[in-house]
């Protein structure tokens, strides 16, 4: 069964109307490659939402080394307010999933995009999992996240004299879509360095919506909505599936697409269906 997936083409910068990457009844502003919802009070973003293709992550865009305020927001957090605090600069959308646009690059490094991380689990689960995002870019026809942080603590952390709140958990909801697969994936991380399998913090989209509050995906089909987001089956995001299988006789020897943990791309030349190198979790050969 094909089922079409219609992105709404928006012209003002304000978003009302629904897609997939937007909570419902979320309203939304725009940058170049996301849309998302800004919280002045904790000087970061509710959530971000994007969509994440082959061409995203296959590109040559390279990586810009700083980061700029985003000067539409009155409150937006400032580089400067993460000197001196143990937290990296995490992004929300990763620099991989904006490899072929330099504009979508610009906007990964807007302070938009950026929340206090833990620095280990930047560079260790939240990277993993973005580059397993990245592999189902390439193997899926569509590919929909939306993420953002999560905040337990009635009093978080803060850093700067922005006073930036501190998450102590974030949140990834994932779509994917071809013509013969159809199924979403959601994950509920700590901000530690103790989030180290992601297995373990996988879950329904039902899970993480009653956890976050959004609802998310609400234009599909209700009958799909309820069956994408009840229904966890983990062969869907392995080789056991149909699009890995059908994807395999058409791979070639290319570049590793994953992110090194300097955020670099890997240079190293893989034939794996996901286009990930052995390293960074290949997955099925031809």
């Amino acid at each position: 069964m094909k089922i079409g997936l219609f992105i709404l083409l928006l012209i003002s910068q304000i978003v009302t109307s629904q897609n997939y990457i937007v909570p419902k009844n979320e309203l939304a502003l725009k940058k170049d490659g996301y849309f998302y919802a800004y919280n002045q009070g904790r000087k970061v973003c509710n959530w971000i939402g994007y969509t994440i293709t082959s061409a995203d992550v296959g590109g040559n865009q390279s990586p810009l080394i700083l980061f700029h305020k985003d000067d539409s927001i009155v409150n937006c957090a400032s580089p400067s307010d993460y000197i001196g605090y143990s937290y990296a600069m995490g992004r929300l959308k990763p620099r991989s999933a904006a490899r072929n646009s330099i504009h979508e690059m610009n906007a990964v490094h807007n302070m938009l995009n950026v929340v206090p991380m833990n620095m280990a689990f930047k560079k260790g689960a939240w990277r993993i999992l973005d580059n397993m995002i990245a592999g189902w870019a390439v193997v899926f026809d569509s590919v929909f996240v939306i993420t953002g942080p999560i905040y337990d603590l009635l009093e978080p952390k803060m850093i700067g004299d922005g006073r930036v709140n501190v998450p102590d958990k974030f949140f990834k909801v994932v779509l994917v879509r071809n013509g013969l697969d159809l199924g979403a994936i959601g994950f509920i991380i700590p901000n530690s360095n103790n989030a180290n399998t992601l297995q373990q913090y996988s879950m329904s989209i039902d899970s993480v919506e009653k956890y976050v509050g959004y609802n998310f995906f609400a234009d599909l089909p209700e009958y799909l909505e309820d069956f994408a987001e009840e229904s966890f089956d983990a062969d869907l995001w392995k080789d056991q599936s149909i699009s890995f299988k059908l994807k395999s006789a058409y791979i070639q020897n290319r570049q590793c697409i994953a992110a090194e943990k300097t955020d670099e791309r890997c240079t190293t030349q893989t034939d794996c269906v996901t286009q990930n190198c052995w390293k960074h979790g290949c997955d099925l050969k031809k």
